[in-house]
């Protein structure tokens, strides 16, 4: 059982962190480079609770959220800490809420840079229930945001053996802690070894693979998955190569078994080509049936384009091994279905594709996923409905003048949280920015938010807002 931790106990943490961070720094930090600033302002919405129609409460906010950032590298420590704090107060409901976003990670480097031991903590925020309302904003007075913090140590070597072998090694211990007590805590353990020829570039190839996960919960089962592979494959080319695999792993239809009692197999090929086109895509059969995957990695002179496909057995923390600091950012569209510390396991099916374009004065970026979790358990073995989710966001920004910058978001999300309960989540932004001086802008904006159920969902997601704000910020 995961033990539960005050958060003076978490301050401290974070406290010895911070001072590893610093401490990791030489006598003379002249390579160190740090940022800070504040920014405040005021905005106006017509419903700060989210309330369904007629029942909206208008507000004006008031904010106020310092922030730094520090970073610093050296031959055998890299540093960084980010934080930030935002506190808003709201005038008609004559009351305040703050949160605290930020994280420290020190990574010490030895045996010529091929051994890296990472050290870091994180605070974020969350979204509790997803079968409740999406707060599109952390000034929204919804209730549905939950502070998650997150301590992780990940060792991880690289390492070139001769004969064109190389050592791959990772191990990654995760533990979460919400400050709400509706959530279960957790520990995330996930370790990976391989041995590949890959770098010969001719002939007959072999790899060697080992991955290992578990997830232990407070007052659940835990759920542990492993799986072992031996593969073969040949270069026809100096570009493409073919690759047939097979192995052991666990059985997904007896989940509380974590032994390599299952076989799998999967064929298929790569092509490389240089270090602008990565494609890869095979298919075979494991313990839930028959799957595929698939990759593609390509950069442009002006950009770069990823899509991927994926069918793996999971549980929802494994999905927040990189929690969003900007939470429900429209640009960063990730997970609108999991619960912080739900021992639910399921096989993600989940495809993605990003675009992103950088022009002289322009940027555009586009981001589409879909995502099934289907054979859905929980961790007394008992079976839950299927999910899904279908996300597309756009975020574009134009450097209109030497000092005025226009940005534009817009996002949509379907998802099902359950047999018949599902719901649209939208959301669109205008924004612009006016640089001041070298060390201060100001910017006005505007944000609509929309949610409507559909289905067996929930009555109290159906919302509107709009908002105003005015920003100005400092920076240091």
């Amino acid at each position: 059982m995961a033990a539960h931790m005050g958060p003076m106990d978490l301050t401290k943490k974070f406290s010895l962190l911070l001072l590893l961070a610093l401490t990791s720094l030489p006598s003379v930090a002249a390579s160190a480079e740090f940022k800070g600033g504040v920014s405040s302002g005021v905005s106006y919405t017509d419903n700060v609770l989210l309330n369904v129609s007629p029942t909206e409460v208008d507000e004006i906010i008031y904010q106020a959220s310092p922030f730094f950032s520090f970073n610093h590298e050296s031959p055998n420590f890299d540093s960084s800490v980010s934080y930030s704090f935002d506190w808003y107060r709201y005038s008609d409901l004559k009351s305040t809420s703050k949160y605290h976003r930020g994280d420290a990670i020190v990574t010490g480097k030895a045996w010529q840079d091929t051994l890296l031991v990472e050290l870091g903590a994180r605070r974020s925020q969350r979204l509790g229930d997803p079968n409740e309302v999406i707060p599109g904003g952390r000034f929204f007075n919804s209730g549905n945001l939950v502070d998650q913090d997150e301590w992780w140590l990940n060792p991880r070597l690289v390492r070139d053996l001769g004969g064109g072998i190389q050592l791959s090694a990772n191990y990654r211990f995760a533990k979460y802690q919400r400050d709400d007590s509706r959530y279960q805590d957790g520990t995330n353990n996930s370790g990976a070894m391989s041995f590949d020829n890959y770098r010969v570039g001719t002939g007959l190839t072999w790899a060697l693979r080992y991955g290992w996960r578990r997830a232990e919960f407070e007052v659940s089962a835990p759920w542990e998955n492993q799986q072992a592979t031996a593969e073969v494959g040949y270069w026809v080319n100096a570009k493409t190569r073919v690759l047939a695999a097979g192995g052991k792993e666990s059985d997904w239809l007896n989940p509380f078994d974590p032994s390599m009692e299952d076989t799998f197999w999967e064929a298929g090929f790569a092509y490389l080509s240089g270090e602008n086109l990565l494609v890869e895509l095979a298919a075979g059969e494991r313990s839930f049936g028959s799957t595929w995957r698939g990759k593609l990695d390509y950069k442009f002179r002006k950009g770069n384009t990823k899509l991927s496909y994926s069918e793996s057995p999971t549980t929802q923390d494994f999905t927040q091994t990189v929690p969003l600091l900007n939470t429900l950012n429209p640009a960063d569209l990730e997970d609108f279905l999991s619960a912080p510390g739900s021992p639910d396991r399921y096989i993600s099916s989940r495809f993605e594709w990003t675009l992103n374009v950088e022009l002289r004065r322009t940027e555009i970026g586009i981001r589409i996923f879909d995502e099934d979790r289907s054979e859905r358990i929980d961790a007394l073995g008992s079976t839950l409905d299927d999910q899904a989710q279908t996300g597309v966001a756009v975020d574009f920004s134009w450097q209109a003048g030497v000092r005025t910058e226009l940005s534009v978001t817009g996002s949509t999300v379907d998802r099902e949280t359950s047999s018949g309960a599902k719901a649209t989540y939208k959301s669109a932004g205008l924004n612009i920015k006016y640089r001041l001086g070298s060390r201060s802008d100001i910017s006005l904006g505007y944000r609509y938010d929309d949610e409507e159920p559909r289905g067996e969902a929930r009555r109290s997601r159906d919302y509107v807002a709009n908002t105003v704000s005015l920003l100005f910020t400092f920076t240091i």
